[in-house]
């Protein structure tokens, strides 16, 4: 029997999905939760309609507002070093298309997503509706400096780079805590890091390094 071309693109994006997990195994990731949650959280829902023929390509790639969607496996490599349980609530700045907030969703209670930009938040809870997910709530906010009040969390990670420690975020997250963030000069290599809540102090420990754009301040305008 002939495929056609919409049955050839699922017949690869599985065997993408397969060979991605098979990635994520060579780097330690073996969390059931996780393997389970990318399966069943299909990244073609998360992509712009250019782009769905890289459903699992191992770059980033753009899309609206100007803005780039971080590699698939970069994605993962982050939502594990969260290391989630389902009683943590979860902070996330910098919404994009949905698709990290949407594995996060799986693992975790809640997630408080944000992102300076309407029309990336707008597409995103289009997508989380159409997936029957009810634990993610999307605002759009200046993730920089406008987030107090928005609860204390167990989790917050930052899709953008800071030049140093974040410290204007200890305050949002619970004793034990702990955030996830690139740390370095933008437009650069950056290095990702776990920041965990000592007292008053983050303890920072280096995962693997990463190139991500700066944050813009504010709330977009018109987009």
């Amino acid at each position: 029997m002939m495929l056609t071309q919409k049955g050839k693109l699922r017949v690869k994006s599985n065997e993408d999905l397969m060979s991605l997990l098979l990635r994520m195994r060579s780097y330690g990731i073996e969390q059931k939760a996780l393997l389970e949650a990318i399966e069943i959280t299909p990244r073609d829902r998360y992509l712009p309609a250019q782009h769905m023929d890289k459903v699992h390509h191992g770059r980033s790639l753009p899309m609206d507002c100007g803005q780039n969607m971080t590699s698939v496996e970069q994605v993962i490599r982050t939502v594990h070093a969260l290391d989630l349980a389902r009683y943590h609530s979860v902070l996330e700045i910098g919404t994009g298309t949905g698709y990290q907030t949407a594995l996060i969703s799986r693992l975790a209670k809640k997630v408080v997503t944000l992102d300076r930009y309407k029309t990336l938040i707008d597409q995103a809870k289009d997508r989380f509706d159409h997936a029957g997910i009810t634990n993610i709530v999307t605002r759009q906010k200046d993730g920089l400096d406008d987030i107090a009040g928005t609860g204390l969390y167990d989790r917050i990670v930052a899709n953008g780079v800071f030049p140093g420690l974040p410290k204007q975020y200890l305050d949002q997250i619970a004793s034990g805590g702990s955030m996830v963030a690139a740390i370095g000069e933008p437009f650069g290599e950056q290095m990702l890091a776990l920041l965990t809540k000592v007292g008053s102090r983050f303890e920072r420990k280096d995962l693997f390094p990463v190139r991500m754009s700066p944050f813009m301040p504010g709330i977009a305008e018109y987009l």
